[in-house]
């Protein structure tokens, strides 16, 4: 997000290959640091990385916004490349259901080739409010979210908490956590949809979002199913409807940028439509967005789960 700044191609590519050595300030090498973080292993994250982006002089606003910045950067980028939507750079065709980029089997492992699933298992952030940033919990977008978050899930989530310096994006947080409380199409069952939430918030460690997806999972599919959802795709004996989903979730949420025409193709010899590859993508795309911001910004685990009403 901060490439823009640097036109001449020499820059971007020290900063690429390294932006702690690149010509730039300390305050955007510490950015770029932290998005780096934000993105290949937000669950090895803590406090001292909020404590750099401080020490640059970035407030608890900045902080918050630059964390939100990455979740929303996140989850467009996943839906682009797992859509096949054109972009800067990419040579794109394929289905319906958008155009999907050549095979990229020989491309370099970037920012977009997170190692989900490689850090230890999700434990709750030590922290004495919502999450390790600032917070403003008296200020009007915050309590018109609570009062929102309060009828629909009949408590407010931590994670409006941990953004409400940064109330320009409450609706867009709202939306997903919409998106997020059932499936969007109708060949795609509510299992299905559990499923696949269970499964990235395991591959991205989140300890916050898992309060509501291993709930979630248990409401569709009973309390054993969270210990085998991990190895269900790779599983023969499971459902080829599962495996297929599974499947491609994690693609998704590990290399969102190798997805290619295959994939869709898989869904409709599966007995799916293009809607439900599409639902499968977002809530993927939606799911580790929000796993990334909670991962970063330390956000304290729910009490209970948001499974909506």
């Amino acid at each position: 997000m901060l490439l823009p700044l640097y036109p001449d191609p020499k820059i971007r590519e020290q900063i690429l290959e390294d932006p702690q050595t690149a010509p730039i300030p300390d305050v955007q090498k510490e950015m770029f640091r932290f998005a780096e973080r934000f993105v290949r292993g937000s669950w090895e994250m803590g406090p001292a990385d909020l404590e750099r982006l401080r020490a640059v002089g970035l407030s608890e606003a900045d902080i918050v916004s630059w964390a939100t910045l990455g979740s929303t950067q996140t989850w467009f980028t996943m839906s682009a490349d797992g859509g096949g939507i054109p972009m800067e750079g990419d040579a794109l065709s394929g289905p319906g259901v958008g155009l999907t980029r050549e095979h990229y089997e020989a491309s370099a492992e970037g920012l977009l080739a997170p190692a989900l699933g490689a850090g230890p298992r999700a434990t709750a952030p030590e922290t004495h409010g919502a999450s390790w940033a600032g917070t403003d919990l008296e200020a009007p977008g915050y309590l018109e979210a609570a009062r929102w978050a309060e009828e629909r899930y009949g408590f407010v989530p931590n994670l409006l908490g941990a953004v409400s310096l940064q109330p320009n994006y409450f609706r867009r947080h709202q939306l997903a956590l919409e998106l997020l409380e059932r499936p969007q199409s109708e060949k795609l069952e509510p299992r299905h949809h559990a499923m696949v939430r269970a499964l990235v918030s395991q591959l991205t460690r989140c300890a916050y979002s898992q309060t509501s997806t291993r709930a979630l999972l248990a409401r569709s599919c009973g309390d054993e199913a969270w210990d085998r959802i991990a190895h269900a795709g790779a599983d023969p004996s499971t459902d080829p409807v599962e495996r297929v989903v599974l499947d491609f979730a994690a693609k998704v949420a590990r290399h969102a940028y190798k997805v290619t025409d295959k994939d869709v193709q898989s869904f409709r010899e599966a007995g799916l439509d293009d809607a439900a590859y599409v639902d499968v993508l977002n809530t993927t795309s939606i799911q580790v967005s929000l796993d990334r911001l909670a991962n970063s910004l330390g956000v304290r685990p729910d009490g209970e789960p948001m499974l909506g009403k």
